[in-house]
């Protein structure tokens, strides 16, 4: 009386199975292509290159934006396990030929040794010009394998170059940029990078308090150019000059949003807690900037 049940239950059971099995089957191909991710090195800069008189700021750059980099998920090869030739490698040679030719030939070599494709960032520093000449911090990415050059930005100058706060916001700044620009150009820097970078879309109501209507914008673009996750951005209301509304969409979490935004207030010269205020809640941010403290920028004459 219950042997068909029992017999329809048992092919049910192994049909699943075999289904299940089969889906398996079917993803591993896309799992396996998925598993190639590529790599990033930060080309140190030899220590010859610099004065010794001077104080070693793009080094101290090079590892924030390493430190930079890990935040936001990407895990760059350390420069140390490569053998960088030195100048006693250049004898006889035109200055700078051989000490490149070898130095790429390196980076050839451990292109091959990586499932996907190697990424050599070179960070610099510019000049700014005018009277008062100050260091830009500045980035390249180059392919490796391909020779392109598949990513470049650079940040404001940099005012106070002892301050600790301002070369980890400019090495930030250079860091989710470049990261951004990858992801556009179909580079994934992470196991996490296959995902909406920090889980499911969000809508924040994103509040600008003490922004003229060009601080506004220029803020606006940084978001929407440097932040991971960003997907659009909408105004909902600006009843007045120094007040503005937004929705604001991304993947990125709300704490931080925060964090990337009071790291943008410090390369914009805004003290924190002093003449700004950043108050999140939920899917609530709040921006409070005293009106009399404007932001630096070249755009805004700040």
């Amino acid at each position: 009386m219950y042997a068909f049940p029992r017999q329809s239950s048992k092919a049910l059971w192994h049909i699943m199975v075999s289904l299940l099995m089969a889906l398996a089957l079917m993803n591993m191909p896309a799992n396996a292509a998925g598993s190639d991710i590529d790599s990033v090195i930060i080309m140190p800069t030899a220590m010859s290159d610099i004065d010794a008189n001077e104080d070693p700021l793009q080094k101290r750059l090079e590892f924030a934006v390493g430190e930079a980099m890990m935040d936001i998920g990407v895990l760059p090869l350390d420069p140390d396990f490569m053998t960088i030739p030195t100048s006693a490698n250049t004898a006889g040679a035109p200055p700078g030929a051989q000490n490149a030719t070898d130095i790429l030939g390196i980076l050839r070599q451990i292109a091959k040794q990586q499932p996907g494709r190697l990424l050599a960032v070179e960070v610099d520093l510019l000049m700014s010009s005018g009277p008062e000449s100050l260091p830009v911090p500045a980035a390249s990415v180059i392919d490796v394998g391909s020779g392109r050059l598949v990513a470049r930005t650079s940040t404001l100058p940099m005012i106070e170059f002892e301050n600790w706060l301002e070369i980890d916001a400019s090495a930030a700044a250079l860091a989710r940029a470049l990261a951004r620009q990858l992801e556009q150009n179909g580079y994934v820097l992470s196991a996490a990078a296959r995902k909406p970078w920090g889980g499911r879309t969000t809508e924040f109501r994103l509040s600008l308090e003490g922004f003229d209507l060009c601080e506004r914008r220029d803020l606006l673009t940084k978001m929407e150019k440097e932040f991971p996750g960003f997907l659009s951005i909408d105004l909902v209301k600006a009843p007045n000059p120094t007040f503005a509304v937004y929705v604001y969409r991304s993947t990125a979490t709300a704490q931080r949003l925060q964090k990337w935004l009071e790291q943008l207030m410090v390369s914009y010269r805004i003290a924190p807690h002093a003449s700004l205020r950043i108050l999140a809640k939920d899917t609530s941010i709040r921006v409070q900037k005293d009106r009399s403290h404007k932001i630096y920028s070249p755009l805004c004459d700040g």
